[in-house]
């Protein structure tokens, strides 16, 4: 993880703009777009509405249920009815933009993508690296390609009408960033008092500076971008058993606590970073322990998951900022890792 860019550096090549309100972040996008937008975020912003009111929308109830070939198709059905090689801009959230995402690049070999994350947990992770994908047959990401957007906007003023649970979700992605690089995050998320007084876009960018630097290196997934796994292997599993209870953010938060015991069993990692992090979890009031973990179910997701072939592969920690990607892991030491985040 050495040699990162700065992020000026970083930011300029990805056709990254921070947008200091959502107004000035709507005026800089192209006036003859297509849009995808999350029903939510269209009900709660009135400036977009207004902005979007003579536009073509095609509006989304973003939910993994709604994220599969079908709603697809829909969206495609919606690119032919406008015949148009306009950009697609898609607001909302990690589900808006994995589906847009898809489309884009499949409806007609490929069209112009522009993102507009709402969420935290999109705007410091989903919203960069061009994967993007839908779910098939209860697997979350089965069917997917690549996609690189053409530009990317982030307006943190978004984040003031979000939830407070999907907020503190997205701290489970700047987490795993503080686990897996080299940037400060984890110290300074240990100074401060509460999620409410957080100031996010330092972490944000810190996020994606490590993001970044990360698929730069392997943008198609062929080996060192696993280290961005951590903690997801668990959370990919919780997510199939608790499918109405836990966002995707609550479950890398578990996973990670998981992740980190596993690496403490097999690398020797310092007990004390997974007692840090639990802490600041913790502090934020995030999920830090789920009832009654269907443990075997869990182990049987996990099998099916896309990146294991015979064996259960992690991406553990030596030290922080030091990530083993492909690590064989026996079942039994994923039965007694579960501990930390069984009530």
């Amino acid at each position: 993880m050495k040699g990162l860019r700065s992020i000026e550096d970083i930011f300029r090549n990805e056709h990254i703009e921070f947008c200091l309100s959502v107004k000035s972040t709507l005026e800089r996008l192209p006036s003859r777009a297509l849009f995808v937008v999350d029903r939510n975020v269209y009900e709660s912003w009135p400036v977009l509405r207004e902005y979007i009111q003579d536009k073509r929308v095609y509006l989304l109830d973003a939910s993994e249920s709604r994220k599969t070939l079908e709603e697809t198709e829909n969206l495609y059905e919606f690119l032919f009815k406008h015949q148009t090689v306009e950009p697609l801009v898609a607001i909302g959230g990690g589900i808006t933009g994995d589906l847009a995402g898809y489309a884009s690049a499949t409806f007609k070999r490929g069209i112009p993508l522009i993102l507009l994350p709402t969420t935290l947990l999109a705007m410091c992770d989903s919203t960069v690296g061009g994967k993007c994908g839908v779910n098939y047959k209860g697997v979350k990401n089965y069917i997917g390609t690549f996609k690189k957007p053409d530009e990317i906007f982030i307006c943190t003023e978004f984040l003031t009408t979000l939830p407070e649970r999907h907020l503190k979700s997205g701290m489970g992605e700047i987490l795993k960033y503080g686990l897996i690089g080299e940037e400060p995050i984890l110290s300074l998320l240990e100074k401060e008092v509460s999620l409410q007084n957080l100031q996010v876009r330092p972490y944000v960018e810190m996020g994606l500076k490590i993001k970044i630097d990360v698929v730069s290196r392997d943008f198609f997934d062929r080996g060192q971008r696993n280290v961005l796994n951590f903690g997801h292997n668990i959370a990919h599993g919780l997510e199939a058993v608790y499918p109405k209870t836990l966002t995707h953010g609550e479950a890398v938060a578990l996973g990670i606590l998981t992740e980190l015991k596993l690496s403490e069993d097999l690398f020797g990692l310092r007990s004390d970073i997974r007692t840090q992090t639990r802490s600041i979890m913790e502090r934020f009031g995030m999920v830090t322990a789920v009832d009654d973990l269907p443990v075997e179910k869990l182990l049987d997701y996990i099998k099916k998951d896309k990146k294991n072939d015979d064996f259960l592969r992690f991406t553990l920690l030596s030290e922080v900022g030091c990530p083993e990607i492909k690590q064989s892991v026996a079942e039994e030491r994923i039965r007694s890792a579960l501990f930390v985040i069984m009530e």
